[in-house]
């Protein structure tokens, strides 16, 4: 049986054969910010938030910008509902949560943009039509 004693540093404690190193999750990632069970990994193009509660394929999501990785992450933490319109983002925080109830809310937001068209959304008109 495997029990991971440092996920970060990729390092699997083995009952009958002691220590020993993990392949990364993703080749040439670094980890330069962790809190609580998130982490950030600077990779190539960018940075990945990683769930490490959650396997790896389902937890983690790809960002450009380490300030908004920190968001994302501070935004799961507490519960708050992203201010963005960006689809990505939302999709992301859904992705990287463990939580079902936030989860739904954010689900429901994600729909709600979805469905909103241009005809519903607010258009301000000028007073004067033939102007």
């Amino acid at each position: 049986m495997l029990t991971v004693i440092n996920s970060i540093e990729n390092e699997v404690k083995n009952n009958d054969m002691g220590t020993f190193h993990r392949f990364t999750k993703a080749a040439g990632a670094e980890k330069i910010y962790e809190r609580k069970e998130y982490i950030i990994l600077r990779v190539k193009k960018g940075y990945i938030v990683y769930n490490t509660k959650k396997n790896f394929e389902n937890g983690h999501t790809h960002l450009q910008s380490f300030e908004m990785s920190k968001t994302l992450i501070d935004n799961i933490i507490r519960k708050k509902r992203p201010k963005t319109n960006n689809t990505y983002l939302i999709e992301s925080h859904i992705r990287v949560t463990k939580d079902s109830k936030y989860k739904q809310i954010l689900e429901e937001m994600l729909e709600a943009k979805k469905n909103k068209t241009k005809d519903k959304k607010y258009n301000n008109r000028s007073y004067c039509n033939a102007c």
